[in-house]
C-alpha cells in the first residue's frame, strides 16, 4: 500500500521557495526518507539523476578533488550517460550522503551556484566525523534540514482509511475538550492501542494492513529491522572512505540499547536512568559516547529532568538526571517479549504498561517538535512526567495510563510551590474530563493537543 506523508507537503514547501538551498533529508534508517524524496522528485521533476552511495560506491569519485560544481556534473556524466543534466527542472538526489562525506563538502558549491536543486538523504549523518583525523567540513548556512520520523498517529489514521473529514472532527472535540460519545472514544482508542504495539515505521504499517492487521506479520518485520538497526552499530566511514566498525563501542550500545526497556519497566525510582543498570559499576563517563550515538542516529529519546519550574526550561537543565526512551513505540514493544504484546493488546498488563505509556508520551511529544524535559524532586518524591513550554507560560504533561497520582501537579497548580504554572493536562486511555485541578485528554487526542500548543506558539 501506499502511504501519505506530510514531508511530501514539506519538499513541495522547500521546492516553492525562491532562493532555496540544498535539502538534507535525514532520520532513522527505513522512516521512508528514499520512498518520499523519490516520489516527489518523479513528481515534481523531468529530469531526475540519483546519486546512490550506498550501492555505487564507485560515485565517491566524482568528488574526490575539485568540489565546484562545473567539474562535479563532467564528471557524473561519464556514470549517468544516459541522463539529462539540463539545467532546468532538474533534481540532484544524493542518496545516503553520509557514505560520500566530500558530497556533503559540496553542498556550499552548489547552494552558491544555484543551477541545480539538491535533495540528500543521510541515516547516520550526527556521526558522520566520528572518530575521523581529517573533519568532514560541514557547510555552516549552506544547507537546509528536514528530520523525518516514522509516521505520526494522524499519518497512521490515513494509513487506515480514516478521512480528512473525520479527522477534522476529532481535532475540533480535542478543542473542545468536552466528553465525546463513548463508540467513537473506543474506535479511536483501538486505534491508538495499534499504533503503539505496532509503531509508526512505513513497512511496519504497510505489512500490519496489508495482512488485514496481524500482530505476528507487523512483529515479524519489526524484529528484523531491530537486527539491521544493530548492524549499523559503531559504524562510521573512516579518513579513506572506507566503512569501519568499532567493535567496543558496538558491544557497548547494545547494551545500553538492551537496557531501556528494562528501566522503564522498573517499579520504583523510575525517574532517571541509572548507569549502574547497564553493567555493575557503570558510570556516565563509560556511556556518554554510546548514549550520543544513538541519540544521533534517532533511535533513542532522552528526556532531561529540571531543576526549577521555570522558562526557559533549556537554562534549567541538569544533564546528569533523564529518562530514555526509544524513538518508536512498535520498537520498544518488539524489545519485549512477544507475550508482553499479547498481554497489553488484551489489557492484561502488569507494571509494564505505565513504562509503554510513558514512552508513547515521549515519541508523542518529540514528533510535535518539542524537546523532552520532566520534574523530579528525589528528596520530596515528586515527578511531573513531562513540561512543555506554551505559548501562555509551562503546561504539565502528565501520562497516567495506570491513575497514578500527580501529586507534584497538585501542589504546583494549587500554589504550594512558589512555581505559578496555571495548565495541567492528564494524558489517559479514555474519555475527556475535568479534575480539580487538570483536564484529562485521552491519548487518541493527544497528538492534536500537542499540534494546538505549537500552533498557538507561532501565532503571533
Amino acid at each position: 500500500m501506499e502511504i501519505r506523508r506530510k514531508a511530501y507537503q514539506k519538499l513541495a514547501e522547500w521546492k516553492n521557495r525562491k532562493d532555496h538551498k540544498p535539502l538534507i533529508v535525514e532520520g532513522l534508517r527505513q522512516v521512508g526518507k528514499s520512498y518520499i524524496v523519490d516520489k516527489f522528485a518523479r513528481e515534481n521533476y523531468s529530469n531526475v539523476i540519483t546519486f546512490d552511495f550506498r550501492h555505487r560506491k564507485e560515485l565517491t569519485m566524482i568528488f574526490s578533488d575539485d568540489l565546484d560544481v562545473d567539474t562535479i556534473i563532467r564528471k557524473a556524466k561519464l556514470f549517468f550517460s544516459d541522463k539529462n543534466f539540463d539545467i532546468e527542472n532538474t533534481v540532484l538526489i544524493f542518496e545516503e550522503i553520509g557514505d560520500c562525506p566530500l558530497a556533503r563538502t559540496s553542498l556550499k558549491s552548489f547552494a552558491l551556484d544555484g543551477k541545480y536543486d539538491v535533495i540528500a538523504t543521510g541515516s547516520l549523518l550526527g556521526v558522520i566525523n566520528f572518530r575521523r583525523k581529517n573533519r568532514v567540513k560541514i557547510p555552516t548556512g549552506y544547507e537546509e534540514y528536514l528530520n523525518m520520523t516514522g509516521l505520526d498517529f494522524e499519518e497512521f489514521l490515513w494509513a487506515n482509511g480514516i478521512s480528512e473529514e473525520q479527522i477534522a472532527e476529532l481535532k475540533k472535540q480535542t478543542a473542545e475538550k468536552k466528553e465525546i460519545d463513548s463508540f467513537v472514544s473506543n474506535f479511536y482508542k483501538k486505534l491508538m492501542k495499534n499504533y503503539l504495539a505496532i509503531g509508526g515505521l512505513p513497512e511496519v504499517v504497510s505489512r500490519f494492513i496489508d495482512s488485514n492487521k496481524n500482530y505476528i506479520e507487523a512483529r515479524n518485520v519489526l524484529e528484523r529491522l531491530l537486527t539491521d538497526y544493530r548492524a549499523d552499530f559503531g559504524r562510521f566511514v573512516d579518513d579513506n572512505g572506507k566503512e569501519e566498525i568499532d567493535y567496543r563501542l558496538q558491544s557497548q550500545l547494545n547494551m545500553i540499547f538492551d537496557s531501556i526497556p528494562k528501566q522503564l519497566a522498573r517499579e520504583n525510582d523510575v525517574n532517571k536512568f541509572k548507569y549502574s543498570e547497564i553493567k555493575k559499576g557503570g558510570r556516565a563517563v563509560e556511556f556518554k559516547e554510546g548514549f550520543e550515538w544513538l541519540e544521533k542516529a534517532g533511535l533513542v529519546l532522552r528526556c532531561f529532568n529540571v531543576k526549577a519550574l521555570e522558562t526557559p526550561l533549556s537554562l534549567n537543565v541538569d544533564e546528569t538526571y533523564f529518562k530514555a526512551f526509544v524513538s518508536d513505540t512498535g520498537l520498544l514493544m518488539a524489545m519485549y517479549p512477544i507475550v508482553t504484546m499479547r498481554e497489553f493488546l488484551n489489557d492484561n498488563l502488569d507494571s509494564r504498561k505505565g513504562a509503554i505509556y510513558e514512552n508513547l508520551a515521549g515519541v508523542l511529544i518529540h514528533k510535535a517538535g518539542f524537546p523532552l524535559y520532566y520534574f523530579a524532586n528525589g528528596e520530596k518524591h515528586l515527578e511531573i512526567d513531562f513540561l512543555i513550554e506554551g505559548a501562555d507560560g509551562l503546561i504539565l504533561y502528565e501520562e497516567k495510563s495506570t491513575n497514578g497520582k500527580m501529586a507534584a501537579s497538585r501542589a504546583v497548580i494549587t500554589g504550594q510551590t512558589p512555581y505559578k504554572v496555571a495548565v495541567c493536562y492528564k494524558i489517559i486511555e479514555n474519555n475527556f474530563g475535568d479534575g480539580a485541578f487538570y483536564t484529562s485528554i485521552p491519548q487518541f487526542c493527544a497528538p492534536f493537543l500537542l499540534d494546538e500548543i505549537k500552533e498557538k506558539i507561532y501565532n503571533f
